[in-house]
Formats: C-alpha cells, sequence, structure tokens
C-alpha cells in the first residue's frame, strides 16, 4: 500500500522532494531486491517479512511529592545500535537516549551533572579556540529545551560551562501552570553544542498535566520515540570535529549516518486493529530536518512544541525541524505490516515534503500540485522497471538524505475499538500587549572568494561580551526573522529556536497565517528572504538567555545571541 498523494500534500513538496516522496517505495524495494516485501506490497502480504527488534523504551524517571533528583553522568561508551558495529560515542549514563524524566506542574528538577568527557589537548582547547569556530567540545552543561523556567542562577542557564572531570548541580523549578506536554534536554555549551548532540546526548523530558486526563488520551499506550541522527566514523566511532577545515574538510566530519529510534535502528512497533496509541516524538538529530508519514494512516496531532491543540489535526506527514517535538495518537487500520517512512533534509538540502514554501516556490508548488496525481499514476504503471526509481530522481540526494523507513509498524490481533478525542486543553498564555517590533537576520559571512566565514546574527557573530538585546517583562514584541543573503548557495535553510519563552507565528515568508501557530522551534525556509513573523511574550522571568539557529552546527560556528529581559 502506497500513501496516498492528495492535493493538500502535494502543495507542500517542492518538486524535487515529491518525486523522492513518490519513489520511496520503490528505493526501499530495490535496497531490499530479491529480499523482503517492501512498502510497495500490500500491507497484508508483509506479515512474514523479517522484523528488526521490539522498539525499546527509554527508563522513565519520574517526580515524587513535587521533587525529582537525578544523578546525569557524560561519558564514552559502546553503544550496540544495531549497526554493523558496536559504536562508541558520548552518552548519558552509558545510553542513547538518556533516561526521560517526567515532572508535573511546580515540580523541582535537581540534577546533578557530572562530566567524564576527556579533556582536549591541542586545537580543541581554549587557548586555540575562536567563539566561532568547535571548540572546548569535552566542555558542557545542561539546557532543558521548552521549558518555561528560570535561566538564572542554576536553573536553565546556558552560560554555565561544566570542564571535564567537574559537576555541576542545577534546581529547575516548574511553574505550577506549566503546559502539559513533550519537552527534552541537552548539552548546550556554545563551541561543543554538535558534537555532545550528534554524538546521542539528549533524553526526553515529559511534563504531565491537563492534556494526560483527556479521556481518550489516557486510554492510549504510550510509545516514546526519540528519533536521532547519530554521526560516526569509518570504524562507527564518534569523530572530532576540525575547527580549521581544509576546503577538503568539514567541521564535523563523518563517514556514517545513523538513524535511530530509541537508540536503536529500524524497531517495530505492534498494534491491534483499531487500537490507538499516543506517539510522543522527538527530533533529536543535530540538525536535520524530519519528514515523516505512517503507511495508510494519519497522524492525529495534539500539540506541537508541548504546547496543546484546541482540537486534534489529523496530518498524513509531519515535516519536523531539529528540536521540533510532535504529540500524536495513531489509531491502527487493518491487520498488515506499515511502514513509518522518513524523508530527511539537511539546511543545504531543506526542501523535503511539508516544508514551508519559499517565498519564489509558488509557481514550483503549482506545477507539483497539477502534476502529483500523473507522477502517481506513472509510478503506478512502471513500478517493475529500473527506469521508474531514476525517473523519480531521488538519486540526486546523497545516501544519508534518501528516503527509507525508520520504524515497521505490525498490526494484528484483537482488542477492542478505541476513540479518538474532539476537545483538547488548548495552550492559552495571558495575553500581553506588543510594545516593540524588532526584525534580524540569520547572516552567512563569506570571503571574496565565496569560502566560509562565519555565521551569525545581523552579520554579527556570538561573543561572550557582545551586548544582548534587552526586553521588558511583562510585554510582548513581534519579531521578524529574515534569512539573509548567502552568496554560495542559493537554498540555505535554517531553524529558529529561543530560550524560556514559547513564540506564536503570525506569518511565514510574509504570507499571514489564518490560524497562528504556537512553537518553540520553527524552520526558517532557504532561499534570500524567506522569513517568519511571530509574537514573543515576557510574561515572568528574567535574566539572560539565547535565541539560535538549531542546526546546531550554525550555533557552534557563532549563529546564536543573547537575550536579556529586565524589569520595567
Amino acid at each position: 500500500m502506497r500513501p496516498a498523494v492528495t492535493r493538500r500534500t502535494a502543495i507542500t513538496y517542492g518538486a524535487g522532494a515529491l518525486a523522492a516522496a513518490l519513489a520511496a517505495p520503490e528505493l526501499l524495494r530495490a535496497a531490499r531486491a530479491g529480499a523482503t516485501p517492501g512498502p510497495g506490497t500490500a500491507p497484508a502480504a508483509r506479515a512474514a517479512q523479517a522484523l528488526g527488534p521490539e522498539l525499546r523504551r527509554p527508563r522513565v524517571l519520574r517526580s515524587r511529592r513535587g521533587r525529582l533528583d537525578v544523578k546525569l553522568v557524560c561519558k564514552p561508551a559502546v553503544v550496540d545500535m544495531g549497526a554493523p558495529a558496536p559504536v562508541r560515542t558520548w552518552t548519558y549514563d552509558g545510553l542513547v537516549p538518556g533516561n526521560t524524566w517526567e515532572l508535573r506542574g511546580g515540580d523541582v528538577l535537581r540534577v546533578d551533572l557530572r562530566n567524564r568527557l576527556p579533556e582536549l589537548r591541542g586545537e580543541g582547547d581554549h587557548d586555540h579556540a575562536t567563539m566561532d569556530r568547535p571548540h572546548e567540545w569535552t566542555t558542557t552543561n545542561l539546557h532543558t529545551h521548552g521549558l518555561h523556567v528560570s535561566p538564572r542562577g542554576n536553573s536553565d542557564n546556558v552560560f554555565l560551562a561544566v570542564p571535564p572531570g567537574e559537576r555541576q548541580r542545577y534546581e529547575i523549578e516548574l511553574p505550577e501552570d506549566h503546559p502539559a506536554g513533550l519537552f527534552w534536554y541537552h548539552p548546550h555549551r556554545h563551541g561543543g553544542v554538535c558534537q555532545q548532540v550528534r554524538a546521542g546526548m539528549a533524553g526526553l523530558l515529559i511534563v504531565r498535566g491537563d492534556l494526560d486526563d483527556v479521556p481518550e488520551v489516557r486510554a492510549a499506550k504510550e510509545r516514546i520515540l526519540v528519533m536521532q541522527a547519530i554521526e560516526v566514523g569509518p570504524d562507527y566511532a564518534l569523530m572530532d570535529p576540525i575547527p580549521n577545515p581544509t576546503k577538503e574538510q568539514a567541521f564535523f566530519p563523518r563517514t556514517n549516518l545513523m538513524y535511530t529510534v530509541n537508540g536503536r535502528m529500524k524497531p517495530t512497533i505492534t498494534m491491534y486493529p483499531g487500537e490507538v496509541q499516543r506517539w510522543r516524538l522527538l527530533n533529536a538529530a543535530e540538525g536535520k530536518f524530519m519528514s515523516l508519514a505512517l503507511e495508510g494512516h494519519d497522524l492525529h496531532v495534539l500539540g506541537w512544541d508541548g504546547l496543546t491543540l484546541a482540537e486534534p489535526e489529523g496530518e498524513e506527514l509531519l515535516m519536523m525541524s531539529a528540536g521540533n517535538r510532535v504529540d500524536a495518537l495513531v489509531q491502527a487500520g487493518r491487520p498488515g505490516v506499515y511502514e513509518l517512512m522518513l524523508t530527511p533534509g539537511s539546511s543545504q538540502r531543506p526542501n523535503i515534503p511539508g516544508m514551508p514554501r519559499s517565498a519564489d516556490q509558488d509557481e514550483v508548488a503549482a506545477t507539483a500540485s497539477r502534476r502529483a496525481q500523473s507522477l502517481l499514476c506513472d509510478l503506478s504503471a512502471s513500478a517493475a522497471s529500473p527506469r521508474a526509481g531514476a525517473a523519480q530522481s531521488p538519486d540526486a540526494q546523497p545516501p544519508e538524505l534518501q528516503p527509507r523507513s525508520i520504524a515497521t509498524v505490525v498490526v494484528r490481533g484483537s482488542g477492542p475499538r478505541m476513540r479518538l478525542p474532539h476537545d483538547l486543553p488548548a495552550f492559552r498564555p495571558p495575553r500581553l500587549k506588543v510594545v516593540r517590533r524588532r526584525r534580524f537576520e540569520f547572516t552567512v559571512e563569506r570571503d571574496p572568494d565565496n569560502e566560509f566565514l562565519s555565521f551569525g546574527v545581523d552579520g554579527r557573530p556570538f561573543v561572550m561580551g557582545n551586548k544582548p538585546y534587552r526586553a521588558r517583562l511583562g510585554t510582548a514584541e513581534e519579531w521578524t526573522l529574515v534569512n539573509g543573503t548567502d552568496n554560495k548557495l542559493a537554498d540555505h535553510a535554517h531553524v529558529y529556536h529561543v530560550h524560556v519563552n514559547p513564540f506564536k507565528i503570525t506569518a511565514i515568508n510574509g504570507r499571514r497565517l489564518s490560524r497562528p501557530q504556537w512553537r518553540d522551534t520553527q524552520a526558517l525556509t532557504g532561499r534570500t528572504g524567506d522569513s517568519l513573523t511571530f509574537e514573543v511574550g515576557f510574561t515572568d522571568f528574567t535574566g539572560r538567555f539565547v535565541e539560535h539557529c538549531h542546526v546546531l552546527s550554525h550555533e557552534d560556528l557563532g549563529m546564536m545571541n543573547a537575550i536579556e529581559v529586565v524589569r520595567r
């Protein structure tokens, strides 16, 4: 069974992304040639195929009596991810991903962070480092991504530094009315963020509350799906960054990239027909975009980035930027074997299914919409031909960005048919008056030969001593973020994330949204002049925090800026 390509889906595809998505079943069939049936085969006919291990559930550490005390050790470890060889990488507590932390509004999270990563010698040391290059990448700290908490002191303070051999105690107080939803934790020491996250240092963070009390949500079995892009060398060991690469080298070298779910490649999820499961999805990659579609099924979205919708929204696919989370319900269909398809994208190749359209892509989208049905018919008519896959040209993408199945869903057995909810306790924060408007750019600086110099905000790479942008407590502002000119790359996407406070998106690429979207992380499409317009309110906390690109290599190379909220 092939997922239907509707007009709604086609409009969101660029021409190349549409072709890759339509050809995805043929790619899988070719990869499995002579072995097991692929997604182009009816799900019921795949029941006998070899399956991966059952989806592993990370251990859940729950708060008790208003408190959760955690010991968190950063250390190298050897991890079985189902790759051709054991993976030697950096971890939390020897695990990839780390344990899941579960809290409620009003709880206190206390973390004893201990850094047992190796000490650096040579150009990664502080004496040889500049702030817009990878540096001190074994120095760490802790960020609770998406939590609405204080950035001061030993709370969610990303300006703290924990060198190898040292420790830091955090105490993070959640407000009583903190939204229920899905969040995560990861390192955020500037200069080493990308290295540690691409190694696998990340974990899910759940806040329980009103959403969990909706009867249909409460009845659903929960599945945690932490999706990561683990980057390693030819021997499946994590490679060091190169602060000053040659033209033939990369800042963050790798030869193998593995897409894992809960630390394993291609796990299996079992359901019975009519069952509803709650899937808690996290894109914990260092910078990869992830477009997801479950063959033959809709995903009924409850909320994005820990912020609940007013009602479930049925989606054929989800496009998740690095750092995005989605809480969704899935209702199993007929017995069979179904593939959870991933189409990955990168900052330089971002046009995957579901990516918002760039400002100059209206005609491309219209053409894709008109041709979608004929492409699908052509593909169906010639699926057995070796030319069919080539005609759709997914080969233009490098192997690590080829569409693939990231997990298998097996529907079998029997049980009571479950229901989906109609209404949800929507996220509705206090309304604050917009007192100021701001326009700023994510920029890339190049030399006269168009070679890369640095990333920045308004042309300025991040430096600790830079004066922060100041906002007043108790007010709101409207910000427009623009994708600045890149003289070398015609398409260079970013991902915007701001700490402490979520934001309400009102326009994308100059087009007003009929319904604003609440997020804390959002793709900024890749063409010069593309933009996001959003409102952000400063309701509770003063102090200094950051906004940055969540393509974490961009952040480590300078695309970050400090924000400080002050009293009136």
